[in-house]
């Protein structure tokens, strides 16, 4: 995924915090790519993209104020070079031809970002497009491969007991062992007793793939929900 030498520059735009987060943790552990700004809202992005001049640029479609697919066409006017993907929920056709009208050269859903955004982001940097892979056909069944266990369907959660998921869940919103210690109220030890057990259980050995499978399972999505449940869409 590049160099030292010839590192990936992108800014994260989504104003789900929580789900912002865990994305900023995935791409953080990768080799290559440096997550060089945020923002939460269309009209920071504007300033955002204007001020760090990233390469690539990761956006939700619905936010307040100004939507993704009003922020691409700005920075697409404004002579902007940066690669555009959108990073969403929105699983209608429709959407993916507009997106790429807007300007856009990628297109990922957010239940696929722990797979798929990370191929994307170098599909676009290399002068192509990347379309999610459900959005072109059926899923195929998943099956292991040599990037590590499969990412399962919502619900399917390997046997953990509730204070694994929960373990597993803080850590991959970027929080220390300290950290969920206090949060859940238990010892650092018992964190990582739980840690260990949960990514036995799951297959997993590092941080980022605890990112992948988090978002694969859509726990940090579900929890931006319930966060954001009164506040209107804007789509334009």
């Amino acid at each position: 995924m590049g160099t030292a030498k010839t590192r990936i520059r992108v800014a994260l735009i989504d104003d789900h915090p929580i789900f912002r987060s865990g994305v900023r943790g995935l791409l953080g552990e990768t080799a290559g790519i440096e997550v060089v700004g945020e923002a939460s809202d269309g009209r920071h992005a504007l300033d955002l993209v204007h001020r760090t001049r990233p390469d690539v640029v990761v956006m939700d479609i619905t936010m307040t104020g100004l939507s993704g697919l009003a922020v691409a066409r700005a920075l697409r006017e404004a002579g902007s070079a940066a690669h555009i993907i959108f990073l969403t929920v929105n699983e209608d056709l429709a959407f993916v031809d507009e997106a790429l009208s807007a300007g856009a050269q990628g297109y990922v859903l957010k239940r696929s970002a722990g797979t798929s955004l990370l191929e994307a982001i170098e599909a676009v940097v290399s002068g192509g497009r990347y379309i999610d892979a459900e959005m072109r056909a059926p899923p195929a069944p998943a099956s292991r491969t040599e990037a590590g266990p499969p990412i399962p369907q919502p619900g399917e959660e390997g046997g953990l007991t509730a204070r694994e998921r929960e373990v597993l869940r803080l850590i991959a919103l970027g929080l220390t062992m300290k950290e969920v210690s206090l949060s859940m109220s238990i010892s650092v030890a018992s964190v990582d007793t739980y840690k260990i057990r949960g990514c036995k259980k799951l297959g997993l050995r590092s941080r980022a793939s605890i990112v992948r499978y988090a978002l694969g399972q859509g726990w940090l999505e579900t929890e931006n929900k319930r966060l954001s449940s009164d506040r209107p869409p804007s789509l334009m």
